[in-house]
């Protein structure tokens, strides 16, 4: 069953096929900045707005002279009317720089309807952003929206208010906060030094479950920043991990499994060049095999060489010492692992579970790195990944 159908099975509502996204004409567009996008068929209930403005922060991974932006209305359940949307330089908090506020456009009008299921780029702005930076962007929903489509855990501080706020400089407005990334799916650039897009696919461990809110200490961010300290170097770096997320199976808690949303999610990145996959463990622990991940990881990567992107694939970290680990488990684990290094599908491959492990016992982690549930990393263990990627790789 195709995504699309399958969305439909599950939210009992026929889905259209996407706007077509704006041509690229005038410039070379990067993603700069994205997420991904969960389920409204998801067991937790998605919000839903009325008459609210929601202002968004999001870190920029990329240079440009130029910003374009991605909203969607992928899994909602009836038309979205964005009545308008801005973006900005942040100063702080919901507070925007003084002079940087850009009023978006949508084919030329200031407000746009999105039907369920498809998504809309703006039209561009000139606005320079410079990696490290963040954007601040604003949109207005006058009418219900009912459940909005949405990226649950952004460990990100995002700002409400009621009414149309969207073009407030001092966000005195925006009193109340929110934790997710809502109807934004991404920020692309174009004339500047960034061409390129890196997609980080994964689940909690790229999502960065666990870290601190505002702290920027997933492993793509600390990625980021080492490559931004390179001049000239190439790609910006987006993260599209969802906690709890699986290659194979989609899931009422956590939405598309990758091979469900690979598509939206992945391959329609603007600028895309590289893909970093590091996904499965959750597969394994749900008893998963060996088999069926190579099987699917093969699949992933004919997929995305077919859109002319490069795949590098990460190992899976240790498992030893968590809730349901036994041999058999770890056994499947070292098979993945062993294919993963060896099996020849992927362009380039990243040791995260040698960089995570304990030398005294490799099949656990080590204990400076471990967030204490033997799964995921702290904030150190999320720097020793970014680490561990050989930036030769990407060139």
């Amino acid at each position: 069953m195709t995504p699309r159908r399958l969305l439909t099975a599950l939210l009992g509502v026929a889905l259209t096929a996407p706007i077509a996204l704006p041509a690229r004409a005038g410039g070379h567009w990067a993603d700069a900045w994205a997420t991904s996008l969960h389920s409204s068929a998801a067991a937790v209930v998605p919000p839903a707005y009325e008459n609210q403005s929601i202002r968004m922060v999001v870190r920029m991974r990329g240079d440009g002279d130029q910003v374009r932006v991605r909203l969607s209305n992928l899994h909602g359940d009836r038309p979205v009317t964005f009545g308008g949307a801005t973006a900005a330089l942040r100063s702080s908090g919901p507070a925007l720089a003084q002079g940087t506020l850009r009023r978006l456009t949508f084919g030329g009008a200031p407000s746009v309807t999105v039907p369920a299921g498809q998504d809309v780029s703006s039209d561009p702005v000139e606005l320079k952003v410079r990696s490290g930076q963040d954007l601040a962007v604003s949109i207005y929903l006058p009418d219900a929206t009912g459940p909005a489509t949405w990226h649950r855990s952004a460990v990100q501080t995002n700002y409400l208010t009621t009414g149309d706020h969207t073009a407030d400089e001092d966000g005195g407005s925006f009193t109340t906060t929110v934790r997710s990334w809502i109807f934004l799916n991404a920020v692309a650039v174009t004339h500047g030094p960034t061409h390129e897009t890196l997609v980080a696919l994964g689940d909690s461990i790229t999502d960065g479950s666990g870290t601190a809110v505002d702290g920027f200490e997933r492993w793509p961010d600390h990625l980021a920043a080492r490559l931004a300290a390179v001049p000239g170097r190439d790609p910006a770096v987006v993260n599209v991990g969802i906690g709890g997320n699986r290659v194979l199976a989609d899931t009422a808690q956590d939405g598309l499994s990758v091979l469900n949303r690979l598509e939206h999610d992945v391959l329609t990145r603007d600028g895309l060049r590289y893909v970093l996959l590091l996904e499965g463990t959750n597969d394994l622990r749900n008893r998963a095999t060996a088999g069926r991940l190579v099987t699917a990881y093969r699949q992933i990567a004919d997929r995305v060489h077919a859109a002319g992107a490069r795949i590098i694939g990460g190992t899976l970290p240790p498992l030893k010492g968590s809730a349901g680990y036994d041999e058999a488990l770890e056994a499947e684990r070292q098979a993945v692992n062993t294919w993963i290094t060896t099996g020849g599908a992927f362009d380039g491959v990243v040791d995260f579970a040698s960089a995570l492990a304990d030398p005294a016992d490799p099949l656990r982690y080590l204990p400076a790195y471990d967030r204490g549930d033997h799964i995921h990393p702290n904030a150190a263990g999320f720097a020793a990944m970014a680490a561990a990627v050989d930036l030769d790789l990407l060139h």
